[in-house]
């Protein structure tokens, strides 16, 4: 998929290997009447809108699905939705080239169906579809990467014509300026979440004739795409989501935690900021504030990726102008992308989860009572989960090596590089919808034979390879119990032990496996448990040893524990099946969060040529932003050394060292 709403792109690009394989059915939502719609705007088809409706039992059956009146591969048909009366308003601003189309779709009295009623073209110079807010005689669209201007449309004699443009100088064309509009009685509010610098802005305008009035920015310089969401709460109030990522933008690494601002407009005219809102996951990248939601005077802000991707929604309800207390949280506990679109009218609330159902998305339909949200009904497409894509490889074994002749190692390309062996996933443990990601070995010190460590989404596999033209799989260990799937595992080696770690698996701890194990496995695949446990962190992105000295280093860690702000969480695993906490190192000021946060790192008792610091422990985090040097020498008092960054950083991600320790 090219494009998508920020929340996608992140999830395809970081947190979701086989998010690309699917149509997306959740990015936007609305309720109208007693239908709930659901769009599904993909690439690779013409976008399509579901229509469901309750049934004489109370059930939520799928009754229609609606496109375009011209369809087109890329369209984007539903990428918005905005009910009003018994019009549907329906943005398609298009992945390929012209301006995209606003729909405007009308319910049949008779049947009940909507129907097409008329349509409004963009143009190359205006791009329109991505962003909208109507009037009984006005729509103003912006395109999805934003633009010079957004376009107004008004209403006379029956029909919508463009009457002209709102902008001012100084704005760039990649400012993203119009990726969201909002309007109260008075102004009309443009965010361009890519504009000052790449921090984001609002600009204010009269809305008796757009005349600009004013500029906002964030004082917290740690939030991103400040403007890529607008609610205006009336009485001069204005919140502004600043989610980590402009929508549409391809992220280039995981973005900061996200925020939602509140400014109020004094009576002097000016703004000012009165608070902030964030999320409380503790998860370095949790999209919140791209999604808000009015509920009469409350409002509803979605973290899509809180919680390790599953997503939360929160609702906030005013105490002061500009100040919100936090009222209530939903979630779904095996959702994933829970708040990517979110719609309320009367007493319904419809939630999103375009990564749930297997990767086919969802949408949940909760009614509200007086003890507070009750789910009533779980919405899909209908769709099957497509065939996982292969790239022509068929996922069978190899039978023994195959050297590489005219390109080609048995079926995969090559140049001057043998095949020795193939295996697919589900020869090693894999089940449907189970990924792959981290791979560690193992050589046995009493026979030299060597096993490989596979770290599975759901769990670890240990395969002989000692005979590396026929590998054998041996057996898994699953991941803890009460903890869940994720992408991530990594597994590290020490004194015959692997240390097992797993990001966005909730509670998972490091699990500590006697790999002595393996060379006395009478029948595989066997089943394994593990060895010991460390339930000092949850969840962590990686772990690093130093086998030197002993020590483990749980890096990227969050969702309980100590996690050290994200930075080093030293353990003590000299005795392997009894690890201890031996202490924290973050180093504030580095990091998407300025916490500290590690992605990896490599830890080593130091003999290059800095004669100052040999023979110390030394550890190199690579921490987002920029490369973090500290001397962990004394796991109670670690001391910072240095760090190094370099202009544009897009994310510092991992790094080693040469052997002389030089470079």
């Amino acid at each position: 998929m090219k494009r998508l709403l920020a929340a996608i792109l992140l999830a395809a690009c970081a947190a979701l290997p086989a998010y690309a394989q699917f149509g997306a059915f959740g990015i936007s939502a609305a309720i109208a009447g007693d239908d709930v719609l659901v769009s599904q705007p993909i690439d690779e088809n013409a976008g399509m809108i579901f229509v469901f409706r309750l049934d004489a039992e109370d059930q939520w059956q799928r009754v229609d699905t609606i496109m375009s009146d011209d369809p087109q591969e890329g369209d984007f048909f539903g990428y918005i939705l905005i009910p009003k009366g018994d019009h549907l308003y329906v943005g398609a601003p298009s992945m390929e080239a012209g301006g995209g189309k606003i729909y405007v779709l009308q319910r049949d009295a008779d049947s009940g169906q909507w129907v097409h009623a008329e349509s409004i073209a963009g143009t190359e110079e205006d791009h329109i579809g991505a962003s909208m807010v109507i009037t009984d005689n006005m729509i103003v669209s912006g395109g999805m990467e934003g633009g010079a201007h957004v376009t107004v449309f008004e209403r006379a004699d029956g029909a919508w014509s463009r009457t002209g443009v709102v902008s001012m100088d100084g704005i760039e064309d990649d400012d993203g300026f119009g990726m969201a509009v909002s309007m109260d009685e008075e102004r009309l509010y443009v965010g361009a979440p890519r504009g000052h610098d790449g921090a984001g802005a609002v600009h204010v305008f009269g809305r008796a004739d757009f005349t600009h009035e004013a500029v906002l920015t964030v004082s917290d310089s740690a939030l991103v795409a400040f403007g890529a969401s607008l609610l205006p709460t009336g009485s001069g109030t204005l919140l502004v989501g600043a989610p980590g990522i402009s929508p549409n933008a391809i992220p280039d690494a995981p973005p900061p935690p996200g925020a939602v601002v509140s400014f109020v407009r004094g009576e002097d005219g000016t703004w000012a900021e009165a608070g902030t809102m964030a999320g409380e996951s503790g998860d370095p990248f949790d999209i919140y504030g791209l999604i808000m939601v009015p509920d009469g005077g409350d409002v509803w802000i979605s973290a899509l990726l809180a919680n390790n991707y599953q997503g939360h929604l929160y609702r906030f309800e005013p105490v002061a102008p500009g100040e919100w207390q936090a009222a209530d949280t939903l979630f779904v506990e095996d959702a994933i992308t829970f708040g990517q679109a979110v719609a309320r009218a009367a007493d319904l609330l419809v939630v999103t989860a375009p990564a749930a159902n297997q990767q086919m998305g969802a949408a949940y339909v909760y009614r509200s009572a007086e003890d507070g949200w009750h789910m009533e009904g779980t919405l899909d497409s209908g769709a099957e989960p497509p065939e996982p894509v292969t790239a022509g490889i068929d996922m069978v074994a190899s039978e023994g090596p195959s050297e590489c002749a005219d390109s080609l190692a048995w079926q995969f390309g090559c140049s001057n590089v043998d095949l020795l062996a193939f295996l697919p996933l589900q020869d090693v443990g894999g089940s449907e919808g189970v990924t792959a990601s981290d791979i560690w070995g193992w050589t046995d010190p009493e026979t030299g034979r060597e096993y490989a460590i596979l770290g599975r989404s759901d769990g670890t596999a240990f395969i002989d390879i000692g005979d590396p033209g026929n590998p054998v799989y041996l057996g898994s260990l699953a991941m803890t119990e009460g903890s869940r799937a994720a992408p991530w595992r990594d597994i590290k080696v020490y004194a015959s032990h692997a240390f097992i770690v797993a990001d966005g698996a909730g509670e998972h701890g490091m699990q500590v496996f006697d790999l002595t194990q393996l060379p006395d496995v009478e029948e595989a695949p066997a089943t394994f448990e593990a060895t010991a446990h460390y339930d000092g962190i949850h969840s962590a992105h990686n772990i690093v040893i130093n086998e030197d000295t002993g020590y483990a280093f749980a890096v990227g860690s969050s969702g309980g524990g100590e996690v050290c702000g994200g930075g080093l969480h030293m353990i003590n695993i000299q005795d392997p099946l009894n690890p201890v906490f031996a202490g924290c190192f973050a180093h504030e000021g580095t990091g998407r969060a300025d916490t500290g946060y590690s992605h990896d790192a490599q830890c080593v008792i130091y003999h290059g040529p800095d004669a100052e610091h040999v023979d110390k422990e030394i550890c190199l985090g690579s921490n987002e932003t920029a490369l973090s040097v500290a001397d962990v020498t004394d796991k109670e008092n670690p001391v910072v050394i240095g760090s190094a960054s370099y202009p544009n950083v897009a994310y510092a991600h991992q790094g080693w060292l040469t052997e002389d320790h030089r470079y």
